[in-house]
């Protein structure tokens, strides 16, 4: 078994110099939990030769309803560590990085993310404070961050250029950094309104202690961001073509539309 026999398959989709650019290339995860696993599982499907995946967290049994590496034989497991083994399962040559800390200092992400193409922040949506520090030595580093959250009943798919806007400014952040660690970003930032189920809401205002997810949607968005990062690093996708922040796209399964639209422009939703 060997790289090519693997991947002949996406040739003819890709020229064999692309599919090269896959083998050569490196992706940083950061989180491979509901959204960040199947997001790995796409990439290493696709042929990208390395990753570094992130997670502190471990499997428990409400992952299992949408989070790829959550298994009945995997709960209590570290995340990153359960997930490492279903990739090298996939592409025996992957070169595999796999840190099961977070990581919290500027030497750390900088580790993490280093020679990467892209990063994927695929870290919990509460998780403000390392999500913003990622991006901070990402942009520092002139790499496009790719984010997809699952609200509700699709998928979404966030790029964020390294000299287009911030993750602060995108999410509205308070400028007081002290204020982060109980900052939740806002759910209107990650999906239409009118996409948004109430209980998402309710999360949001501190109604509820959990989020609501699904799996279909895990799913869906790890083909979404998977794809979009394989056309960047086939440059399949030029850079011109980018749908940046403040604009992104949704997928709703529920009405069957796909959109392209600026949350930023939208009229506040009156949900609480």
């Amino acid at each position: 078994m060997n790289y090519d026999e693997i991947y002949q398959r996406n040739l003819g989709l890709f020229t064999k110099d692309e599919q090269n650019r896959l083998k050569n290339a490196k992706v940083a995860v950061a989180g491979v939990g509901g959204v960040g696993s199947y997001q790995a599982v796409a990439l290493a499907r696709l042929g990208v030769g390395e990753l570094s995946i992130m997670d502190p967290g471990i499997f428990d049994e409400p992952d299992m309803n949408r989070q790829y590496g959550a298994l009945s034989s995997t709960i209590g497991i570290n995340k990153a560590e359960a997930t490492a083994p279903i990739l090298m399962d996939i592409n025996p040559g992957l070169k595999l990085n796999i840190r099961t800390e977070a990581a919290d200092t500027v030497a750390q992400v900088d580790e993490f993310i280093a020679g990467a193409a892209l990063v994927i922040d695929a870290i919990d949506y509460a998780g403000f404070r390392p999500k913003q520090l990622l991006h901070e030595r990402a942009r520092k580093q002139g790499m496009y961050i790719l984010s997809g959250p699952i609200p509700g009943f699709g998928a979404s798919l966030q790029i964020f250029s390294p000299t287009g806007m911030t993750v602060e400014e995108y999410y509205g952040a308070p400028e007081n950094r002290g204020e982060w660690d109980s900052f939740r970003i806002p759910i209107t930032r990650i999906a239409p309104p009118d996409a948004i189920p109430q209980v998402l809401y309710d999360f949001e205002h501190e109604k509820i202690a959990y989020l609501s997810s699904n799996g279909a949607s895990a799913q869906l968005v790890g083909g979404l961001l998977g794809m979009e990062a394989a056309l960047m690093i086939t440059g399949k996708r030029s850079e011109k073509d980018l749908i940046t922040v403040p604009e992104m796209v949704y997928i709703d399964l529920m009405q069957r539309e796909f959109t392209v639209y600026n949350p930023l422009e939208l009229v506040p939703h009156s949900k609480d």
